[in-house]
């Protein structure tokens, strides 16, 4: 695939996020920088998730249970670094399409792993690196699964500096990365019982 770098981010800006398949799928709101990241959803719309490339940390808060995990990003293996193009993703331009209100490029990309981890798909993005959609099948950790992200309502604009550091409220609790893994799919499991 042709080393294009249609993903690296030139502006800030938010979105409203819609992950995966259906007429109304669970709802999110993404704000983005070129060094940062915060979402706001997941399951009940309980999550805050925000990771600092430039500072190499990441909280993951859960209000629900009054807590913010945060750990290094380099060792929890994700590969945000695809974010700017890098990280051994392979991208190729396919075509112009007008997707969630947005002039954007398709993009084919795939990324193989060092731990074994892969996606392929398409990314639909704009010229200024705003991401209007991203599908496609993945595996992580033994598990394969199907990614559907769907960005509306695109605002671009400086951001608050502020929506970048550890969710408010919340007893930050620090974790190395390899261990953060484990817990965070502790927590999940845990919540999973407590739903039955």
């Amino acid at each position: 695939m042709a080393a294009v770098d249609v993903l690296a981010l030139k502006v800030e800006y938010e979105a409203t996020s819609l992950v995966g398949p259906g007429d109304d799928p669970p709802r999110g709101r993404l704000w983005r920088t070129p060094t940062a990241l915060r979402h706001e959803g997941g399951a009940g719309g309980s999550q805050v998730l925000v990771a600092r490339l430039d500072l190499n940390v990441g909280w993951l808060g859960l209000p629900e249970l009054g807590m913010a995990i945060q750990t290094d990003l380099d060792a929890l293996d994700l590969p945000l670094d695809v974010l700017g193009g890098g990280g051994g993703l392979r991208q190729q331009a396919e075509g112009r399409e007008r997707v969630n209100g947005m002039d954007t490029t398709r993009v084919r990309v795939e990324r193989s792993g060092q731990s074994g981890a892969s996606f392929s798909g398409r990314a639909w993005v704009t010229g200024q690196g705003v991401i209007a959609r991203i599908e496609g099948e993945g595996e992580s950790r033994g598990r394969r699964g199907r990614t559907l992200l769907n960005f509306r309502d695109a605002r671009i604009g400086r951001l608050d500096p502020s929506l970048f550091e550890a969710p408010r409220g919340l007893r930050v609790v620090r974790v190395r990365g390899a261990d953060a893994a484990a817990m965070i799919e502790s927590l999940e499991a845990m919540r999973r019982m407590g739903r039955r």
